[in-house]
């Protein structure tokens, strides 16, 4: 086992803090260990080798029982430092935050006053086309005014992120503007008819894609983007990095990073084949970790033998909770030190260079891709 507990964290990727996190109730409390449909998964979530752990966790970072209502309890009476303190003793030094979910969240500037860490936004692509349909413009005006947010966002946001995974896959390709045109109006009709204004045309959501890859071209931005497992409404086949081929083969884009989320699981091993050999491509270890816990190891063992430490990332895609992120960080340590433990013992590196790499993944690489 290498010792990480003295390493600091960059989260590279989690969501915003509920917009009062004291006020959570068990029910909500329930949802936030699921990817399955709010309030659809309570009776099973209980019995989640996930929620247990968190349980015990909390428990034992509050110093009192480990069950929902004591947990919440000393939530509610400790007061916001608790939070606070809770990502400084777990050495989380900054978060990268999603700011396209949930819709109903703590501002960015909020969780600047309210955490002792830096807070820094990962704008998300898709709400800000969403948003822009109401604008109900001409195709071609509405594409200048996505550019045009887009680059702005990227002014101030150290990353841009798709979850075109969620919508049509990772399949990506360009298409005649023609067929793009037509897809346009097509959702401007049905956001009319059915007050939906969810993208889920595919040669608009590739072309909006596209878009993002000259703007980060542009601005030098990375681009991250969702793959493997999520909620239920994904096409698990058609969320396989694999599918980026094609796109990361393009002279168009080979300067742009792309950073593969959520270890792309279960399509770990496709991420680190697609790190190992594509110089762009970067592995981000979120959601797989707090979701397998100590099963982690395993994969991540594999990720480490096969892709460049220096193109691993750690980050959790959790939110909701301080506590959380800060839990996230803390089994993060110990499920890399397991995996670089293994390699140590093995002969693969020196305990030195463990702890180097170990460092590198917590927060390094974070800290130079994303220019912290």
């Amino acid at each position: 086992m290498v010792d990480l507990s003295d390493t600091p964290a960059v989260d590279g990727h989690c969501h915003p803090l509920l917009p009062d996190p004291r006020a959570i109730s068990p029910e909500r409390l329930l949802d936030l260990f699921s990817e399955g449909r709010p309030g659809t998964m309570r009776a099973h979530v209980p019995h989640t080798g996930y929620f247990h752990r968190a349980l015990e966790h909390l428990g034992r970072r509050l110093g009192t029982a480990a069950t929902v209502e004591a947990i919440l309890d000393r939530r509610r009476t400790g007061g916001g430092e608790l939070g606070r303190r809770a990502l400084a003793e777990s050495r989380v030094s900054r978060l990268l935050v999603d700011t396209g979910y949930p819709p109903e969240a703590m501002a960015l500037d909020t969780m600047r006053a309210t955490l002792a860490c830096g807070i820094h936004e990962v704008f998300r692509i898709e709400r800000c086309a969403e948003a822009l349909l109401a604008r109900k413009l001409r195709f071609d005006r509405f594409l200048e005014a996505y550019r045009a947010e887009l680059t702005a966002a990227a002014g101030r946001a150290v990353a841009l992120k798709s979850i075109i995974a969620y919508r049509s896959g990772l399949a990506i390709r360009s298409w005649p503007v023609e067929q793009t045109a037509a897809a346009y109006r097509d959702t401007l009709e049905r956001e009319v008819a059915a007050g939906s204004a969810r993208l889920v045309e595919k040669p608009l959501l590739d072309t909006l894609l596209e878009v993002a890859l000259e703007v980060c071209r542009a601005t030098d931005r990375p681009l991250q983007l969702h793959a493997g497992f999520g909620d239920p409404d994904i096409d698990l086949l058609q969320s396989n990095p694999l599918l980026l081929r094609p796109v990361l083969e393009d002279p168009r884009w080979a300067g742009v990073r792309l950073v593969v989320l959520h270890l792309a699981y279960p399509y770990f091993r496709e991420a680190a084949f697609m790190a190992a050999v594509w110089p762009q491509v970067f592995v981000d270890l979120s959601l797989a970790i707090p979701y397998l816990g100590p099963a982690v190891a395993p994969p991540l063992t594999e990720v480490l033998s096969l892709a460049p430490s220096s193109k691993l990332l750690y980050g959790s895609d959790l939110g909701g909770l301080p506590e959380l992120l800060a839990m996230s960080a803390d089994w993060a340590r110990a499920a890399l030190g397991e995996s670089l433990g293994w390699l140590v013992d093995h002969d693969a590196m020196s305990t030195e260079e463990a702890r180097r790499v170990g460092g590198q993944i917590l927060s390094g690489n974070a800290t130079e891709l994303y220019g912290l």
